[in-house]
């Protein structure tokens, strides 16, 4: 075909796919009858000129995604933070911390005793919350003790103190280490605390938590238990953990070493609350993520688009296989 033609073919298709042209308009500057036009355009789609693309937008897609995600894993709700694909893990964590901020308040409307977690996400959240009140005197509680990490995100009681500020509550705050090696009994006033804790939990009617990776899990244990306690979950064919309990791919969770207490609320009994809220995402985190879920450790997932898809794409693979 001559370059003279493959221009008109060209111009025709510009005035109609970009400009929006009518044929009629077109056939009008063109000097051509309304039926060439059309052979014309039929041509350019033949020839790759023009390359038709059918896609949903993008808050259509993110609803279907969504849809597949609360049936498949049997969730209640799954809320997605857009993320761009050239973004890191901190890109991702920002994200998923101001997409919950934004929605927690609504979430957790009409909530009394909210439990929370630490981790990178959640201590993000905790900066990013609005100032809102969700109810009459909801209190915060830790799910976990006190770490010896001089990492922000490990500080259970200042997550607990901002949400507290941000979202108008009373808060209870742990001096009481996360793990504790078994020859070491608390102090009196220590017990005490942990009877006031444990009374706490069993009022918890909405969680808030984090999820980890074996890898992220590990590299806190490194700090706070014993070389033997940290062999022994290093051994383990574990894929994740939540408040520092490891749980195996099937759902199920790790005996604790006999050497130490955790001290952190039960992971089983979160799926007895009706409310629980996991924020994570991260390609490392889909494995934990798909056995959490499935194994009913939250209700509502609060993730990245592309945490998401990779989501998708795991379930897609095991439904084909």
């Amino acid at each position: 075909m001559a370059a003279a033609d493959l221009w008109q073919l060209y111009r025709i298709a510009s005035q109609y796919y970009r400009e929006g042209k009518t044929q009629e308009e077109i056939s009008a500057k063109e000097n051509i009858s309304r039926s060439q036009v059309s052979r014309h355009l039929e041509q350019a789609r033949r020839l790759g000129i023009v390359k038709i693309d059918v896609s949903l937008p993008t808050s259509l897609k993110e609803d279907s995604l969504t849809g597949f995600l609360e049936r498949n894993l049997k969730l209640e709700r799954v809320i997605l933070a857009p993320v761009e694909e050239s973004s890191g893990i901190d890109g991702i964590r920002d994200a998923i911390a101001e997409t919950a901020a934004a929605n927690l308040p609504k979430l957790l409307k009409g909530s009394h005793v909210i439990g929370l977690g630490w981790g990178e996400t959640m201590y993000r959240t905790a900066s990013a919350l609005p100032h809102r009140t969700i109810g009459p005197d909801p209190v915060f509680v830790p799910l976990i003790g006190a770490s010896g990490s001089s990492k922000p995100s490990l500080q259970i009681n200042t997550i607990i103190d901002r949400f507290s500020e941000h979202l108008q509550g009373d808060r209870f705050f742990v001096n009481l280490p996360a793990f504790r090696e078994k020859d070491f009994p608390l102090t009196t006033y220590e017990n005490k605390r942990l009877r006031l804790l444990k009374e706490y939990w069993e009022s918890v009617d909405t969680a808030i938590i984090g999820l980890g990776n074996k890898e992220s899990g590990f590299s806190l244990f490194e700090e706070e238990v014993s070389e033997s306690a940290l062999t022994r979950i290093t051994r383990a064919d574990v894929v994740g953990d939540i408040l520092s309990q490891f749980f195996f791919e099937d759902g199920t969770l790790l005996t604790p070493d006999e050497s130490y207490h955790t001290n952190a609320y039960p992971a089983a009994r979160l799926r007895t609350l009706s409310r629980s809220i996991c924020l994570a995402g991260g390609r490392e985190k889909v494995v934990p993520l798909l056995t959490a879920a499935r194994a009913g450790y939250f209700k509502t997932l609060i993730t990245d688009t592309r945490t998401a898809h990779a989501l998708y794409e795991q379930i897609r693979r095991e439904i084909e296989s």
